[in-house]
């Protein structure tokens, strides 16, 4: 393995911009391992946007079109091939259809078999023909919406047969806090701890087939932020015509339809679970859409089908079961967005596995039924803690962006035998800047974690920069954790006891210089992920580092990977060798065998650890933001 300790040219200042992903020739996601493939069903984007479902492939069961944004733009027809015994439904790969549009519409199928889409583009109502032989959108009609519906941000269709009603998603206006999160002057929080700016809401317009246009909800206050989707579903008898929507917050809302035609909608009802309260999806931003047997749903992640029991709560709103992953065949191993790993033998059969956390908030577990040399990883499992399923949320103020972010958690963990014990603790770092442990109270072949608790040092909570993974190892002898603080320096901490640090002063670089990690401040700090490795075997621990591309270390003027690759290139992966007495070498990327900079994919931020899995290593398990996994060998990488 070669490992250069400078980088030539980009530490002279030399500009690369690389603006699309690389990795090295013939790199592929790490594969489910389960029975036929199967794993959650997600494109390699960030957020999805199920448009509908239609008979194109005379399958029992619809088939499934979906769009992606946050990443590569585009339209995907999922075939339907089976139901799993939970009852997702489970599609085949995707095939690429050819449409002019990606986002902002709805895809159904009318009582002659047409499928048709519609699109919003601007003040227009694009009508689009699909061709089942070139698998293709085309246009057939394009008409001005009307006045009163003006600058909708998504559409629910209901079908009359071969016509339909349309209801529009419209913005109440209402703006947010002033200024950007980047900036000094940002400030989403007033003095007394409450948002600034006010709160925006989403209410419906609606469309008839016979020309009529009126607001259908009662209010203009209805879903907070936006509702992201609207979909008409079949729920029994009196409830052929009713509609639902998501949201920002992950609610479901539910409008009753007691007209025939056109919308005649009761108040608004949240679904609810088999308990009688109200669902939230698992994460961020979901969009719905109707599903024989229930409904879809999907927002920042992958998709997840919610099963409808028959039932009614006592609030007048449907039940539908807890929501289970719908399935893909043949599928990449998913990580959920924003992915950071680590690889440790979780439950103690041998072999090292995988856990990661990921925007949603969630650890997850990825079981190898392999080995180290030759790992196969069956799709994850979420990891309890205190008896519950860990997911970390920023909440009302948790966020330094504002109240628009409380859903997400970006929960990066490290797994360490952190009071010696003989069984691994989590360690993680999280949206909110705070570092929490979570101790093993179970056994080596089943862990059992204790509910989270915070880590303090001098008795305050440990604090630093958002959104960062914390190194944890044995140095000289003593268990050290390293974050980013909160003068946005690399910071070492000794354990005293199981919840308590004590200083160990800021990590330098060997030329005596601190180490910095953010290429700004606000929404531009923090990111980094902190991983102590032995990369080049010579017994001294260094840092492997995922980032974001608004890091900068170990500076804002010659910093990787911005300023120095571009202030528009990915996140990037970064080697700091340990020089001894625990200083370290400048950054350098990794690269492959070309000399190219290895970049997985995503600008937010990219997991990285240094890894024995795959035989032959030292080598290198690193994720893209889209929630697929790569494990590169280390030999291959310069």
């Amino acid at each position: 393995m070669k490992v250069s300790s400078i980088l030539s040219l980009l530490v002279l200042g030399a500009s690369v911009c690389a603006v699309e992903p690389h990795l090295p020739t013939g790199t592929k996601a790490i594969p489910s391992a389960a029975e036929k493939g199967r794993g959650p069903l997600a494109l390699v984007n960030l957020n999805h946007h199920v448009l509908g479902h239609a008979r194109v492939f005379g399958g029992k069961q619809p088939d499934l079109f979906v769009a992606g944004y946050g990443g590569p733009q585009a339209v995907h027809l999922f075939r339907w091939v089976d139901t799993a015994e939970n009852g997702a439904p489970v599609f085949a790969q995707p095939v690429e259809v050819k449409c002019a549009f990606k986002e902002q519409g709805a895809v159904f199928q009318l009582d002659d078999g047409s499928i048709i889409g519609l699109w919003l583009s601007k003040d227009e109502l694009v009508t689009m023909a699909f061709d089942r032989k070139t698998m293709e959108f085309r246009e057939t009609k394009r008409e001005k919406l009307p006045k009163a519906i003006k600058s909708p941000s998504s559409l629910g269709v209901l079908v009359n047969g071969n016509d339909y009603d349309l209801a529009f998603e419209m913005s109440n206006g209402g703006k947010g806090p002033e200024g950007h999160p980047w900036s000094e002057e940002w400030r989403p929080f007033n003095s007394s701890g409450i948002t600034n700016g006010e709160l925006r809401y989403r209410y419906l317009m609606g469309w008839t087939a016979g020309g009529d246009v009126k607001q259908l909800t009662e209010t203009k206050k209805e879903v907070f932020f936006s509702m992201h989707s609207i979909t008409g579903i079949h729920l029994g008898s009196g409830h052929e015509r009713d509609l639902i929507t998501g949201s920002r917050q992950g609610n479901l809302v539910f409008y009753r339809n007691k007209a025939a035609s056109g919308f005649d909608l009761e108040t608004k009802r949240l679904v609810a679970g088999e308990d009688g309260n109200a669902l939230r999806h698992p994460s961020i931003n979901p969009s719905v859409s109707a599903y024989p047997g229930g409904l879809i749903a999907c927002g920042e992640g992958s998709l997840y089908f919610y099963r409808f029991t028959g039932k009614w709560a006592q609030t007048g709103a449907p039940v539908f079961a807890e929501p289970v992953s719908v399935l893909q065949e043949n599928a990449d191993l998913y990580a959920g967005t924003l992915p950071s790993p680590t690889t440790v033998d979780w439950n103690g059969d041998g072999v090292l596995d995988i856990l990661a956390g990921n925007s949603e908030g969630f650890v997850l577990f990825f079981e190898n039924i392999g080995s180290n040399d030759k790992p196969k990883f069956l799709p994850a499992t979420r990891v309890q803690a205190g008896g519950r399923e860990i997911q970390v949320q920023a909440g009302y103020a948790g966020s330094l962006q504002g109240l628009q972010e409380a859903r997400w958690g970006y929960v990066s963990p490290n797994a360490i035998d952190w009071n010696e014990d003989g069984l691994l603790d989590l360690i993680t770092g999280d949206i909110t800047g705070n570092y929490l442990i979570y101790l093993n109270r179970g056994t080596k072949t089943e862990p059992t974690l204790d509910a989270a608790r915070p880590l303090y040092c001098d008795g305050i909570d440990l604090h630093g920069m958002w959104r960062c993974r914390p190194a944890a190892a044995k140095l000289d002898g003593r268990m050290a954790l390293v974050i980013v603080d909160g003068d946005d320096h690399f910071h070492l901490y000794w354990r005293i006891d199981d919840y308590n640090l004590e200083d160990g002063g800021k990590l330098k670089l060997e030329d005596g210089k601190l180490i910095g990690a953010s290429g700004g401040i606000g929404g531009m700090s923090g990111r980094c992920k902190l991983d102590l490795f032995d990369w080049n075997r010579d017994g001294h621990l260094d840092f492997v580092i995922g980032t974001g591309r608004v890091n900068a270390i170990p500076d804002r003027e010659t910093g990787l990977p911005m300023p120095t690759i571009g202030k528009k290139t990915l996140g990037t992966p970064l080697l700091m060798l340990n020089k001894g007495n625990n200083t370290f070498a400048r950054p350098v990327p990794f690269r492959d065998s070309e000399g190219k900079v290895i970049q997985p994919g995503g600008a937010h931020e990219t997991g990285a650890v240094g890894t024995m899995l795959g035989g032959d290593g030292p080598n290198l398990l690193i994720c893209n933001e889209a929630g697929r996994l790569f494990l590169l060998p280390g030999k291959s990488l310069h």
